[in-house]
This record gives structure tokens, C-alpha cells and sequence, in this order.
């Protein structure tokens, strides 16, 4: 917050079926303490959500870490699983052999780099190790940076005017998320044309694959991969177990709607491959989460004055110091860096760069004369 007073405010989104972003918690604190922290994620838990088996997607932050600690917040398993934002890693694969191939070779160029990242656990960091798919793709904070860059312009405003824009804007997004939802739906879709395209991606890969199969119920395949000469990719061969939901590939798994390799393989023994996707991807999930009602909140003056007698007290400690640029206490990552190319600072007198108008040499040498 950019106001009068420092605050900072607490953002908790999720993803909808549709590849939308779904804004669920916001809150204005004093800073990222432990205490706020804990505060906002047990609301979270109470208010929000009471489901089971969460992701929990943050960045390392000491006092989001110490929260999550507290088993009676209910972030720990089997209650959520909480994760690392690893949006400094450039590629993800959800196949392990394949990530452990490129991080046995990536630990030998970097034996410090081994000895740091071997301090956290894998099932926290990578999408290979996820073994039950609750990331469902995400590996970064990006949906929480999208909502904080659409209200960037309400940070200078006071905390009442932030409350409205916040209240009116989430009002519109959800309902126009919901009528394109019950628009689906009249047209007679079931799943969200986000998996729906998926599908018909994945349906045209799996026109090229060779099918084996390696029990006589017709449940355990290899899938074979053509190569492409061109690309010089594919020739890859996969293992599916129809009834245990299973590819080695690990996309189905990941992103919890068939891949190629289970949509030929479903083909081979005439089976509805439709049947293998996760429940959020239908039409009918993603309205009931955009299906809150909302209310006017009218004007200012039918607010019913409260009888409880009491007075509003600045705290002066908390007022922002008025010289200089707001401090960020954000944590910066890739996103922040410049490329060579790009400097921070140039000056607006001589053009100059690693200094500006107000300490140019040039400006000394025009006084002294």
C-alpha cells in the first residue's frame, strides 16, 4: 500500500476449470508478520474454504512458512500441503526420470547449488514429485501477481475507497465469469472450453502413436511416440495403467484431464476417455463457484450509525516517511531483472548512465564557473 499509513495487502486466489482467475481473500495489514499471516490464513480456513487435500502456493517467506507450522490453522496434511513458488526454475516436466536426468546433470555443474536445493524437500518444489497432481499445473504465484497488478492503481487511495473498488470490481468479474458459464451450458457443453481444447490438441497427438497392449483385460499399454526428424522430438514410449488412472508421462496426473497417450490407449479398447476428467473442468463446478450472490452497498448515508461510543486514534508510529521512494518489501525475482542492455538509471542532462540530473558532474562544473 502506497497510502498515508504503510499497510500491506494479503491476496489469496485460485484457478477455475476455465484457466480464470478466481480471486477468493484480500486483507489490508500492517505488514508480512508472522501474526498477520496466521490471522489471514485461519479466516481463510474458516470463511473460505473447509475443503481437504489444499495446494497452498507461496513464496519462501519466513512468516508464511512459521503459519503454515501451526497445526491449528489447518495448512498441514492431510488437511493442505503447502508448496514453494518456483518461478526461478525456467522449465517444468511432470515426468521424473526425465527431471532427474536434468538434475543429476545441472548438481554436477553446480556442487553449491546441490548442496543448497538439496536442503528442501522435492515434493515442494517440483511438479515430477507431485504425486498426487494438487498443484494441478500451477508452479508459480503468477494468479496472485495478476490481481495485485490490476489493483496497482487503487494503492494510493484510502482503505474505504479501496474496499468499493475491490468490492465493485470483484462483483463484475464474477458475474460475467458465471454468465459465461450458464452460457456453456445452455449450449449443451459439459466441461469448459479450456479442457475442451486441451482434448482436441491432445486427440490430434494421439492419431500418430502406436498402441501395445500388455495384459489380456486390456488395461496396461506402451504408447509409443512417432519421431520427427524435423524437430528431432518425439520417439518417446509411455506407460498406461487404465484402472489405476495412470501414465508415466505424468501430464495426466498433473493437469487431471486425459493426455495422448490415455486418449489412444481408451481408444484401442472403445472407452469414453471423457470419463477420465477431473470433476473441476464441467461447467456446472465452475458456475457454482462464481455463483455467490452479491449486494448493493448503496450510499453512505443508510449506513446505520453504531450506539457503541468510541473514537478513532491514529497510531502516528505507522505514518509512511514522506521523504524519498516507499521501500518494497516485496521479494524480487527474474521478473525484476533488467536485461545488460537495460539500465536503472540514466541521466536526463548528459545522458550518462549510473547517475542522474541531480548529482551530474556536469551541473558541478557549470556551478564552479
Amino acid at each position: 500500500m502506497y497510502g498515508k499509513y504503510r499497510s500491506t495487502l494479503l491476496i489469496a486466489t485460485t484457478q477455475d476449470g476455465n484457466s480464470h482467475v478466481l480471486p477468493l481473500a484480500f486483507a489490508v495489514v500492517k505488514g508480512e508478520t508472522l501474526t498477520a499471516w496466521s490471522w489471514f490464513l485461519a479466516h481463510l480456513r474458516e470463511h473460505v474454504t473447509y475443503k481437504d487435500g489444499i495446494c497452498l502456493i507461496s513464496d519462501r517467506h519466513a512468516s508464511i512458512k512459521a503459519a503454515v507450522a501451526n497445526e491449528a490453522l489447518g495448512w498441514q496434511p492431510p488437511h493442505a500441503y503447502h508448496v514453494y513458488c518456483v518461478r526461478h526454475i525456467a522449465r517444468y516436466t511432470p515426468c521424473k526420470h526425465i527431471f532427474d536426468r536434468n538434475f543429476d546433470k545441472f548438481c554436477e555443474l553446480s556442487p553449491p547449488v546441490k548442496a543448497w536445493i538439496g536442503k528442501i524437500s522435492k515434493e515442494k518444489w517440483t511438479m515430477a514429485y507431485d504425486k498426487e497432481g494438487r498443484r494441478y499445473g500451477h508452479m508459480t504465484t503468477n494468479l496472485s501477481e495478476c490481481v495485485n497488478k490490476v489493483f496497482k492503481g487503487c494503492r494510493n487511495v484510502p482503505i474505504t475507497a479501496l474496499v468499493k473498488s475491490t468490492y465493485s470490481r470483484c462483483r463484475k468479474y464474477f458475474v460475467d465469469r458465471g454468465r459465461q458459464a450458464q452460457r456453456e451450458i445452455r449450449d449443451g457443453q459439459i466441461y469448459c472450453s479450456h479442457v475442451m481444447k486441451k482434448l482436441r490438441e491432445n486427440q490430434e497427438k494421439a492419431c500418430s502413436h502406436i498402441v501395445r497392449t500388455y495384459d489380456i483385460q486390456r488395461t496396461i499399454f506402451e504408447v509409443e511416440e512417432a519421431f520427427d526428424p524435423m524437430t528431432q522430438r518425439g520417439g518417446h514410449k509411455w506407460t498406461v495403467n487404465l484402472n489405476e488412472r495412470y501414465c508415466q508421462c505424468g501430464q495426466f496426473t498433473t493437469y487431471h484431464y486425459p493426455c495422448s497417450h490415455i486418449i489412444v490407449a481408451c481408444g484401442t479398447v472403445s472407452i469414453n476417455f471423457y470419463q477420465y476428467i477431473d470433476v473441476v473442468y464441467t461447467n456446472d463446478y465452475i458456475l457454482r463457484a462464481y455463483s455467490a450472490q452479491w449486494w448493493p452497498l448503496g450510499n453512505d448515508d443508510a449506513i446505520v450509525p453504531s450506539d457503541d461510543p468510541w473514537t478513532l486514534v491514529p497510531d502516528p508510529s505507522f505514518i509512511r516517511d514522506k521523504k524519498g521512494r516507499p521501500r518494497s518489501t516485496r521479494l524480487r525475482n527474474e521478473m525484476d531483472w533488467r536485461e545488460p542492455s537495460q539500465s536503472r538509471y540514466k541521466c536526463g542532462r548528459c545522458g550518462t548512465v549510473g547517475h542522474n540530473r541531480r548529482n551530474c558532474p556536469l551541473q558541478s562544473q557549470q556551478g564552479s564557473c
